[in-house]
């Protein structure tokens, strides 16, 4: 848990952290955060269509983040996170096309 915060919904990173800080200063928008692997395609598949309807962080993971994502129990790339101002709105790992449209098609939710 080195270099975790533990907050009202879970343990984050310091990038989760400082984006969960700023997205309380936005109170009406949403963010994603996505940890990538270098020449993934699915990953620059669900950057590219989120960055579409949202302000997108990306994160290539190194192996202390790999480990981490481990520990939290996901086993493939992308690792994305949807956060509201109120915190954690959304979480999934790898291509999840169902996830992805949630989000593309219903653009007037996210206003």
């Amino acid at each position: 848990m080195s270099g975790m915060k533990r907050v009202g919904y879970g343990y984050v990173s310091h990038t989760e952290q400082a984006i969960i800080e700023k997205l309380s200063r936005e109170e009406t928008r949403m963010q994603a955060v996505i940890y990538t692997k270098p020449k993934c395609q699915k990953c620059r598949h669900t950057v590219m269509k989120l960055k579409q309807v949202m302000p997108v962080s990306t994160i290539t993971a190194d192996e202390r983040d790999i480990e981490w994502l481990r520990k939290q129990g996901y086993r493939s790339f992308p690792v994305v996170t949807v956060y509201k101002a109120n915190g954690v709105h959304d979480r999934w790992c790898d291509l999840q096309v169902d996830k992805i449209k949630q989000y593309t098609e219903g653009k007037s939710c996210l206003k």
